[in-house]
């Protein structure tokens, strides 16, 4: 054999062994621990894991998220999940209020408020100047309930009558002159004290502010 042969085997050689050796260096991976593979999953789904089994080099993940239990298969060497399956668990997801709100919105009008309790929406909505509430399953959009809205009735507050009405009301009682007016308020609407002189007599009449009723009328004795 030629010199120049066993030269270029020897190099060839050391190329391949400095290229198996770059790639053990730099590119090797160990394969995953047990430990390791945990963290794996639970970074990757954000989910606890629970139990965990391994044959040859694939791990056997349980995990759980959000209530719902999972089981992942993990090639320990690649760090690939090659299966993800559901063992048991809510399988389907919520729907959200933008997707309520458009499943509602047609048929029962403007939609004013959403409210997510556990699995159910409660939903006020507003057509023709009449309010509902309605209880939607939060999974399949299913109207589960109806109730109208009774509308608020603010409290009608009466006119208080004027002071000049209540002088108007008192010299209607008794004719002379208006000494004084006083105002007292209470939870009933209040009265008015309206003290009228007379020659003779001197009266005070207490005048319910919202009727005008004459409620009470003293009189001075010392007169």
């Amino acid at each position: 054999m030629k010199k120049w042969v066993l030269i270029i085997i020897v190099i060839l050689l050391l190329c391949s062994g400095t290229l198996w050796f770059i790639q053990y260096r730099y590119f090797h991976v160990e394969p995953l621990s047990k430990s390791e593979a945990i963290n794996h999953i639970e970074a990757i789904y954000k989910a606890h894991v629970t139990q965990v089994k391994k044959q040859g080099d694939i791990y056997e993940m349980f995990f759980t998220r959000d209530n719902v239990k999972y089981i992942a298969m993990l090639d320990a060497k690649t760090q690939q999940v090659t299966d993800l399956t559901i063992k048991e668990g809510q399988t389907k997801l919520l729907l959200t209020e933008k997707q309520i709100s458009q499943m509602v919105k047609q048929k029962y009008g403007d939609v004013e408020s959403i409210k997510l309790t556990d699995t159910t929406y409660t939903v006020r909505v507003e057509k023709e100047n009449q309010q509902k509430d309605l209880t939607v399953n939060a999974y399949s959009g299913e109207i589960v309930s109806v109730e109208n809205v009774e509308p608020h009735k603010p409290p009608v507050e009466e006119p208080i009558i004027t002071e000049q009405q209540a002088i108007q009301i008192a010299l209607g009682q008794l004719t002379g002159e208006v000494d004084s007016v006083d105002f007292e308020e209470t939870a009933e609407g209040g009265y008015y004290l309206v003290e009228i002189e007379t020659q003779d007599d001197e009266a005070t009449f207490q005048i319910h502010a919202v009727s005008g009723e004459v409620l009470s009328i003293t009189w001075d004795d010392d007169q």
